[in-house]
């Protein structure tokens, strides 16, 4: 009995294949983004939105914070919805040169994805002033594609340009 010839050599000669969550390669430009710079290049966008959002709720004089908080949102996902799906990126991410794709096809995310993400982002921020949402965005630190729960619901991640 003649044992099978041995697999053949890996193939060599590019970058490694980002794997999505369910296996297969895909290819995606760039590298997976730092998890560190990630947040805070999510601070920064935090920062601007917040003076922004400040401004506004200032102007109106909302004593109960709820139109605050429908402003807040409107304000998190019409920022995020345009700039991830039209630059890839918002002003923070700019800083750093990262970028936001769709997991499937490493284009950036159309306008529902873009919005869906943003939608999660900013309930991420919202619950994180009570410690629990804040598991949204550290989630990137353990996961293998370094998604947080707003790129896995959206089904995107973020490389470095």
């Amino acid at each position: 009995m003649q044992n099978p010839p041995p697999p053949p050599p890996p193939s060599g000669g590019g970058p490694p294949m980002v794997p999505p969550g369910g296996g297969g390669a895909m290819a995606v430009p760039g590298n997976l983004a730092s998890p560190g710079l990630r947040i805070v290049g999510g601070l920064i966008d935090v920062i601007l939105l917040g003076i922004v959002a400040g401004i506004i709720n200032r102007l109106i004089n909302d004593q109960r914070g709820f139109i605050s908080l429908v402003i807040g949102l409107v304000l998190y996902v019409a920022y995020f919805a345009y700039f991830w799906s039209q630059r890839g990126q918002s002003v923070g991410m700019m800083v750093f040169g990262f970028k936001v794709r769709d997991q499937a096809t490493g284009q950036f995310p159309d306008l529902g994805k873009a919005a869906l993400r943003g939608v999660v982002w900013y309930l991420e921020v919202l619950f994180t002033i009570c410690l629990v949402g804040a598991i949204g965005w550290l989630w990137q630190l353990w996961d293998p594609q370094r998604q947080a729960i707003h790129d896995k619901v959206a089904g995107t991640i973020v490389t470095s340009s």
